[in-house]
């Protein structure tokens, strides 16, 4: 933590969060960490082109070949984390030590190296899923809630303006062969997502007065210009479920605690009803999001795949083992199917070939965990607002893996905020993630209809 927080301990707590701030960004490590950031989210895919939806066996072939630019971007990327956590590994090393879910799945993809299929593949993709763990630990740790969405804000902003740059003046590289924008990265998917999860912390900035509320909104332009210029349905149906969780979890802090059984079978009907009736209208929703009942073809896809599975039922073909282009199972998966792949397009079902059902069960480990300490913060007088950020993050991946792949990924910014999700909800329910000026409107305190500063 900032050492200026600590100096200022009688100033009052707006204008502690306002040197905070202007703080912030006259750091040089700050410009650091946006570079890290930026070399993160842009996942290698710099000056690569996407020839079409589903990728070409020769661009599955190329995928998997090395490249010296490519190895020279990934170095440059974990040489830049490694000397900004220099002085600040030994309390990232405490907090990992303490989530043990998270620290096993890190291990378990070094482990799986044993039995992969490929096993170099392997061990090279579980060190790096291994760097980017620890970077997201050091983040969420040494950087406040408020400060960490003010980072990846401006993170978005970059990737938003570099991206715009690219496909301005390279639009061969910038844009998908159907017109739709990928910007700095390799797949249009992936860019739409990148985007929204930098500027996730946008619906949860404090609104203390009209003029903020009209800012922000604008400020919300961009991102969602970019989201709708990549053609991302996904990032589209998480959006709506961030803004939900913005709006209506702070209402139901409010809630009188007679209420609350209430709320909770109304949650466990809503929990029965609305998967049928969602179910019986399915093509009528899906035919609103440009899909078919098949998810053009998906479903097909991953009954395959699960047949592939069950083949390794406990422990998967190891960390990112299954996909290995043309040989293999991914290759005889690849010609009875005659697509080109790189992906289950499900994170289920990726997670199912990786690691077996230890995996899945890992996964619904991390899952109750981050429930307990969100219902940790319900017992208390008030709920920080980063607190409805990271649950609207959680439940965004978990629901976005259903038609992408979300969880563990080695590169990119998903498996970054997964994990800074986790852990900040893990230290805000230890009371030791925020300052008391960084509550949220539900707090008591707080004149009605007032949010505070963000």
């Amino acid at each position: 933590m900032s050492t200026t927080i600590n100096a200022l301990p009688v100033l009052p707590a707006r204008r502690r969060a306002a040197i905070r701030e202007d703080s912030l960004f006259r750091r040089v490590r700050t410009w650091w960490v946006l570079v890290a950031l930026f070399l993160i989210a842009q996942e290698n895919g710099l000056f690569t082109v996407q020839d079409n939806t589903y990728y070409s066996l020769k661009t599955v072939k190329e995928y998997y070949e090395s490249s010296a630019s490519l190895l020279a971007l990934t170095i440059l990327l974990w040489v830049t984390c490694g000397l900004l956590m220099v002085g600040h590994i030994r309390r990232t090393l405490r907090q990992m030590v303490q989530q043990k879910a998270l620290l096993a799945v890190v291990a378990f993809a070094c482990l799986s190296t044993f039995w992969s299929q490929v096993p170099l593949v392997t061990f090279r993709h579980a060190v790096l899923l291994s760097f980017m763990c620890i970077f997201a630990w050091f983040f969420a740790t040494y950087y406040s809630p408020s400060d960490q969405m003010r980072i990846l804000l401006a993170a978005g902003v970059i990737v938003s303006l570099a991206s715009v740059a690219m496909v301005l003046f390279f639009p061969q590289y910038g844009m998908a062969s159907g017109g739709e924008w990928k910007g700095v990265l390799a797949q249009k998917n992936r860019f739409g997502l990148t985007i929204f999860f930098l500027f996730a912390g946008l619906p949860f900035c404090r609104l203390s007065s009209r003029r903020r509320v009209l800012a922000v909104a604008l400020e919300a332009l961009l991102p969602v210009a970019l989201i709708l210029l990549s053609q991302s349905r996904t990032s589209l149906v998480l959006a709506f479920i961030l803004v939900a969780a913005r709006i209506f979890g702070p209402w139901m802090t409010r809630m009188r605690r007679d209420q609350i059984p209430f709320l909770l079978w109304f949650v466990l009907f809503g929990a029965l009803i609305v998967p049928l009736g969602l179910f019986a209208g399915r093509s009528l929703i899906l035919s609103m999001l440009g899909r078919d009942i098949t998810l053009t073809g998906r479903t097909e896809h991953w009954s395959l795949l699960v047949s592939y599975a069950m083949q390794h039922m406990w422990l998967g073909y190891g960390y990112q083992g299954f996909w290995t282009g043309t040989t293999g199972d991914s290759g005889r998966f690849i010609a009875m199917v005659g697509a080109g792949m790189r992906g289950a397009d499900n994170g289920y079902v990726d997670l199912l070939l990786q690691f077996g059902l230890i995996g899945i069960g890992l996964l619904l480990v991390i899952l109750a965990l981050c429930m307990r300490d969100f219902r940790r913060l319900f017992r208390e007088p008030s709920i920080p607002l980063a607190a409805f950020w990271y649950a609207g993050v959680l439940a965004a991946i978990f629901v976005g893996d259903i038609t992408e792949t979300m969880f563990w990924v080695p590169n990119g910014i998903l498996t970054f905020m997964l994990v800074v999700a986790c852990v900040g909800l893990r230290n805000l329910a230890a009371h030791d993630g925020y300052l008391p000026d960084e509550r949220s409107e539900s707090d008591s305190t707080q004149p009605a209809g007032s949010i505070g500063s963000w």
